[in-house]
């Protein structure tokens, strides 16, 4: 739950905000995916950033997972990942 609704904005740049919540659950059935966005509750002395704010760390965060996802462990050498022989019973 990105928080998006209970904010004063309706529109971050040209998108409402339903739209942006739109764009990551259709992302993430599409993909085959569980994505878990958590957001800090912050201080009181400090102001809750805006729903442009929000949207656009959740991108930013769901793209650095994946791309960590996506890269190749140079720990492996080119093997391949392989749990074989190595569970137990």
């Amino acid at each position: 739950d990105l928080r998006l609704q209970g904010k004063d904005e309706e529109m971050v740049g040209d998108l409402s905000v339903e739209m942006i919540q739109h764009v990551f659950e259709s992302f993430v059935m599409n993909a085959l995916i569980t994505v878990h966005f958590a957001q800090s509750d912050l201080l009181e002395t400090q102001q809750e950033p805006g729903a442009g704010a929000s949207s656009l760390a959740a991108a930013r965060a769901l793209g650095a997972a994946l791309r960590q996802c996506a890269a190749v462990d140079p720990r492996r050498a080119g093997v391949t990942a392989s749990s074989k022989g190595t569970l137990s019973k």
